[in-house]
């Protein structure tokens, strides 16, 4: 059944400046407090949007509005010490580490071997194995982010594109079943694509997890700044660029570093009510009401923290992520007042605690409301363009599933030219909302905007990207200001729900391409 085009052009057009502006300046207000899950302001920012869904006219889900996900706040104080062949090394917590308890308990003690492991992946499609069946049980892994793929080689680990063996996320999952006692992650501003600052206000006062037992347990698991590692291994007689070198070679094996960790973390551990906001706009055939559209963004941030300058600061996550949620209600509001239903639903999810590591779109993947398999598509969108029209969008994850077609569909009726991620080294496609449904098997990508700005000299947009990522990404400096450019905004809302419609119009399900690394189950 092709698209109704008149109740198309009337969705676009409920597309607002003003509606995004509203949300917007309410969602990112300090009275929030930067909508850290289970507090005072990130409970307001669920109960907000619970009340805009059911005032647009979306449906509860099994009779409720929110999708309960339940977690556990740990705010750490850890002590770290280095023994090292030249002594000892008391690194200072925030400045040049952070440490969290991987499991929830008040009090966990580590000391233990430390262990050089590379890049800690353990990939044979890629006959690459940084472990070499080395009896790492008890040990703390020292580990680099990224993974071994260049631009020069686009067939090995995705080229210069970041794997998912890349993520940090991974590291820590691999030392878990390797069954480590901890890990240590190496920061570089290169290979993690954002400053120190960012790892330090991410990283410390309460950080969040599912209740219960964690799926990959480590005692300690945190970062230490690049200068921290170049030091101890020093220390332990290696030479830090050389270790970096050797780990590029499949040959490589782990390495005792001659240098012992004595971790200790303290936690104040408490159980966090938190919810998934969830508001369905039934579809007009029955035979599919199983195989919704489903349109995320995340409306928690990181809350009231320590800035660099030692002072208690709101977080309020603007950009990041009020102004995405902002344009996800707007979208529904949109959606919602069609004069005709697309044959299937569309579901909208506001999503809880992403910044923690995609928990709450984690949690509905493995608690889904609607079968994964009927699942048509999960389309997210984090960050709405506040800097105005561009002439191009950057659908991520495109290039790997027939959403792409759609989505280069309608971005030509936007006049909108469908680039490539400008940043793959940063593996933006794994740190979004949709990837834990993509891992799961439904088709999925998000609506990232362009940063080729109509008006502005070449090269501004990544100017300014580069900007936002040194300065603001995390900072108390994400904050709402005063005669945003909210053009762009509706040109990538437009291109969203042109797609979203589009999918629930159409016939078959969306399906991966070959090679795409996920398929449906």
């Amino acid at each position: 059944m092709p698209i109704d085009p008149t109740a198309l052009d009337q969705a676009l057009a409920r597309i607002q400046p003003h509606v995004i502006d509203a949300h917007l300046r309410f969602l990112s207000h300090e009275l929030l407090e930067g909508r850290a899950p289970g507090t005072r302001g990130g409970t307001l920012a669920m109960e907000y949007i619970r009340g805009q869904f059911q005032r647009i006219g979306l449906h509860p889900v099994d009779g409720a509005y929110l999708q309960d996900v339940p977690m556990v706040g740990l705010t750490p104080h850890p002590t770290l010490a280095l023994q090292t062949p030249q002594g000892a090394m008391e690194p200072r917590y925030e400045d040049e580490y952070v440490l969290e308890a991987g499991v929830p308990e008040e009090q966990v003690e580590t000391d233990a071997e430390l262990v050089f492991v590379g890049y800690g992946i353990a990939a044979p499609e890629y006959q690459w194995d940084d472990f070499k069946g080395v009896d790492l049980r008890g040990k703390v892994l020292l580990i680099r982010v990224n993974d071994p793929g260049t631009e020069a080689t686009p067939d090995f680990f995705g080229g210069k594109a970041l794997t998912y063996y890349g993520r940090w996320t991974y590291k820590l999952e691999e030392a878990s079943r390797r069954g480590a006692a901890g890990a240590l992650l190496i920061h570089t501003d290169e290979s993690a694509g954002y400053p120190w600052s960012v790892v330090r206000t991410s990283n410390t006062g309460t950080q969040y997890g599912l209740a219960g037992a964690p799926e990959f347990p480590l005692q300690v698991r945190g970062w230490i700044s690049e200068s921290v590692a170049r030091d101890l291994l020093a220390r332990g007689g290696y030479d830090f660029a050389t270790l970096m070198a050797d780990s590029e070679n499949r040959g490589f094996r782990p390495l005792d570093t001659g240098v012992r960790v004595r971790a200790s973390v303290r936690s104040q551990v408490e159980p966090v009510r938190t919810a998934n906001v969830v508001g369905l706009l039934p579809g007009s055939d029955p035979a599919r009401a199983a195989e919704p559209v489903v349109m995320t963004s995340h409306y928690d941030h990181l809350g009231v923290r320590d800035s660099a300058d030692g002072e208690r600061r709101v977080h309020p996550g603007a950009y990041d992520n009020a102004s995405g949620v902002s344009l996800l209600l707007a979208l529904a509001e949109a959606a919602a007042a069609m004069p005709v239903r697309p044959p299937r639903p569309l579901l909208f999810v506001a999503t809880t605690a992403e910044e923690s590591g995609l928990i709450g779109s984690e949690w509905y993947a493995r608690n889904p409301l609607f079968p994964l398999a009927t699942t048509a598509a999960a389309l997210n969108v984090d960050g709405a363009n506040l800097q105005g029209r561009t002439t191009d969008i950057v659908p991520i994850g495109a290039d790997r599933s027939s959403l792409g077609d759609l989505v280069r569909a309608a971005a030509g009726e936007e006049g909108l030219e469908v680039r490539p991620d400008p940043h793959p080294e940063q593996g933006i496609f794994y740190r979004q909302d949709h990837f834990p449904m993509a891992r799961a098997g439904v088709p999925a990508l998000a609506f990232d905007h362009g940063l080729t700005f109509e008006g502005r000299p070449e090269g501004w947009g990544q100017t300014w990207y580069e900007e936002f990522v040194t300065k603001h990404y995390h900072q108390p400096s994400d904050s709402y200001h005063e005669g945003w450019d909210y053009a762009g905004a509706l040109q990538q809302g437009r291109v969203m729900l042109r797609t979203a419609l589009d999918v629930a119009w159409s016939g078959p399900l969306p399906a991966w391409l070959p090679g795409a690394g996920f398929t449906r189950r």
